[in-house]
């Protein structure tokens, strides 16, 4: 489907004239463009894309400029994707440090927008971008969601978390969002909600796994499954684990799921394609390497041409590569699933590293959890919070099955102490954090681990 020639009707104005320009659709064809094109011929516009932004960096960025001379590397070494391979990668922790230093010359900071990333690894970065970057974000966005349906302006209902004020909602009759405050929902007003959503008429809903698992309980508690029937859940930002993805699509069982993987740096980009619940990238919208030794990703930004990020490490891991044949071949690489942030990993006693995705398999099947948090104080200590709707005494009845379940990962050494409470505190972006390991912990774990 052609995308540029499907926009749907917002409510004051047309879309094209009121919330998107040219960039938009420009890149929007670009993007529809890859079908026409065999798997070669985009590996080429990839070699294009690196070197024209590597070139950009080192002339016109003071950091770049330091950090490829310290290394002895030249723009002019590039002649394939194999050398790739001899260009210094970046942490966050570099970028950070560089400040105005990574930004290329001819922007004035002033006049950029700034966001920061949700600091879930315990270091948030500000980010610089342009009207262009985002407008090219968006086109992106767009179409990987246009696979289950979505057009560029259709309403949506967005559960991202909460928002300061303490509003149940926010009707945004601009872009056509309805937000949600999740840490509002309630039973007692959750109807009152789905009625407003009919009401706009809005067939996609949009938000983090977290907040929207914490939904679909209150829908199967209410008995409301079948009250509402979106095109399409659009998820973005957070894992989406087995216990989520199962609550949700039994709220929601005539509801296509769609997930997307990006980050707030703009480096990657990333969705399930094929009915699969695989991750494959878009190739023109950055570039994607995966450590053989770690899993971890490293990615470069093709649309950041502001702040250039190049070889950057994303702090994300991937479970490997699936074939590109085995996809679809303008979208690559094509990796089975992300297994969760360096960030969001724990410590058995004795210092070996447990994932969150693994700590998650043992919340599978409860009914009376509606959102966890494990914070490790100690090696050998871990609290508990609970989140739920339900009595004590139901969530200590299916607590004792998922602490003997933990028990068995972390081994008996490990002490558990529950908390349950009426609410957790979300990051100020909205997302909720399942795992946290104090510093002085991770550090002596690491160390000993050495």
């Amino acid at each position: 489907m052609n995308q540029s020639k499907g926009v749907a009707e917002p409510s004051y104005f047309p879309y094209r004239y009121s919330n998107v320009g040219r960039d938009f659709y420009e890149w929007l064809e670009k993007l529809e463009g890859l079908r026409d094109m065999d798997y070669e011929q985009i590996r080429e516009a990839q070699f294009r894309s690196f070197a024209s932004i590597v070139k950009l960096a080192y002339e016109h960025t003071i950091f770049y400029h330091q950090l490829y001379d310290e290394h002895g590397f030249h723009p002019n070494h590039l002649k394939d994707l194999s050398d790739i391979q001899r260009i210094p990668k970046i942490t966050k922790a570099m970028v950070k440090e560089s400040g105005l230093g990574i930004l290329v010359s001819k922007y004035n900071p002033k006049m950029l927008s700034v966001s920061s990333t949700s600091g879930s690894t315990g270091n948030s970065l500000m980010v610089y971008s342009n009207r262009r970057i985002e407008e090219r974000e968006w086109a992106t966005t767009c179409y990987l969601w246009s696979s289950v349906g979505y057009r560029p302006g259709d309403g949506r209902v967005e559960f991202m978390g909460y928002f300061p004020g303490g509003a149940e909602y926010t009707n945004d009759l601009y872009h056509r969002v309805l937000r949600i405050n999740v840490s509002k929902i309630t039973i007692t007003n959750i109807r009152k909600i789905w009625n407003l959503i009919h009401e706009l008429g809005y067939e996609f809903i949009h938000g983090y796994p977290s907040s929207l698992s914490l939904v679909s309980k209150l829908v199967l508690e209410n008995n409301m499954v079948n009250q509402y029937h979106p095109k399409a859940i659009l998820l973005v930002s957070e894992n989406i684990y087995e216990h989520q993805y199962h609550t949700i699509t039994s709220a929601f069982p005539h509801t296509k799921l769609h997930a997307l993987y990006g980050q707030s740096e703009r480096t990657v980009m990333a969705a399930w394609t094929d009915d699969s619940l695989a991750y494959s990238f878009v190739p023109n919208y950055g570039y994607v390497e995966i450590d053989d030794c770690t899993n971890e990703m490293i990615g470069t930004s093709f649309i950041n041409v502001v702040m250039p990020l190049i070889r950057y490490e994303l702090m994300d891991i991937s479970s490997g590569i699936i074939p590109s044949s085995s996809h679809s071949n303008y979208l690559f690489p094509t990796i089975p699933s992300i297994d969760g942030r360096v960030g969001e990993i724990m410590y058995k006693p004795n210092g070996d590293m447990v994932s969150s995705a693994l700590i998650a398999t043992t919340i599978r099947g409860t009914q009376s959890i509606s959102a966890y948090k494990l914070i490790q104080h100690q090696p050998n200590k871990i609290d508990i919070l609970v989140e739920t709707f339900q009595s004590k005494e139901q969530v200590m009845d299916e607590l004792k099955l998922v602490i003997e379940k933990l028990k068995s990962i972390f081994t008996e050494s490990m002490m558990f102490k529950v908390h349950i409470v009426d609410y957790i505190p979300r990051e100020v972006s909205g997302k909720l954090k399942t795992v946290e390991v104090a510093n002085h912990v991770m550090y002596s774990l690491r160390r000993n681990g050495e």
